[in-house]
């Protein structure tokens, strides 16, 4: 009887030591998030930058040099702020690319993207953008409703400043500067704080127009998190993520929690 107990024992042991080992030994994958400005002008958001040619000579040497410093991680995926519903059409468009039969758009998913991806000799580009309309009449009409217009102003005094401090870091510097300035924590943050400081308050106890404007830009980003968890395979060691910025500190919080995940800071590259 003891003898049995003993066997019972260790190899319940075994089991529990087995297990473990396995637990720790599961590799991560890491994922490289880069919050960056939108390069077509004019966009859909309400406050970006308006002009630059990124065309020019000087712009594609950054976008060169950009990208084979980012080369250098032999990410296996790259995805951009493309809707999933649109892969194949960006599938067709990334083949002509690979045959040089396709001219790259000023857009920044091609610009970055596009031009990445070739060089780390990938197959395919991966969209993983879903898109939800937000409730922007409801929320002025509350607004206007309960006096809080004051806040829609001061969002917009702090969204302008915000975007004439990108739009300066672009005149001075490269797009490399730019890209390590607006994905510091402070200013992830400081791109956040708007929808949770100006427009959560609005209709508070109310309607809540302003929960309700910004659950649906969580919405969009939780969309965004199930389609990279989705398509990030385990043969997958590094993957890259390019998309606007104010994505990113939502992207960055939900994968950093997700232990499957290793978030890699882009300042620690460039």
């Amino acid at each position: 009887m003891t003898f049995i107990k003993t066997i019972s024992t260790f190899l319940i042991t075994l089991l529990l030591v087995t297990t473990t080992f396995g637990q720790e030994s599961k590799p991560k994958t890491k994922i490289l998030l880069i919050g960056t400005i939108h390069f077509e002008t004019p966009h859909t958001d309400e406050f970006e930058l308006k002009v630059d040619d990124f065309f020019s000579a000087k712009r594609q040497s950054e976008l060169e040099n950009l990208t084979n410093v980012l080369s250098q991680t032999k990410a296996t995926k790259v995805m951009i702020e493309r809707p999933f519903e649109n892969q194949r059409s960006v599938d067709s468009l990334y083949n002509l690319y690979l045959a040089d039969q396709y001219k790259l758009t000023v857009s920044e998913r091609e610009q970055i993207g596009f031009r990445l991806a070739k060089k780390l000799k990938l197959n395919q580009i991966n969209c993983v953008d879903k898109f939800y309309g937000l409730s922007d009449s409801l929320m002025g009409a509350t607004a206007k409703e309960n006096n809080q217009l004051y806040l829609l102003k001061d969002l917009g005094t702090e969204a302008n400043l915000m975007v004439k401090d990108f739009d300066n870091k672009l005149k001075k510097g490269t797009i490399t500067d730019v890209l390590k300035y607006i994905n510091k924590p402070e200013e992830l943050k400081r791109n956040l704080s708007i929808y949770l400081k100006f427009m959560a308050k609005i209709g508070a106890g109310k309607n809540y127009a302003g929960a309700k404007y910004v659950s649906d830009w969580y919405l969009r980003n939780l969309a965004i998190y199930s389609n990279i968890m989705n398509q990030v395979k385990p043969s997958d060691k590094y993957v890259i993520l390019i998309f606007g910025q104010g994505h990113i500190p939502i992207l960055k919080h939900l994968l950093q929690n997700n232990d499957d995940f290793e978030v890699i800071e882009l300042n620690s590259l460039l």
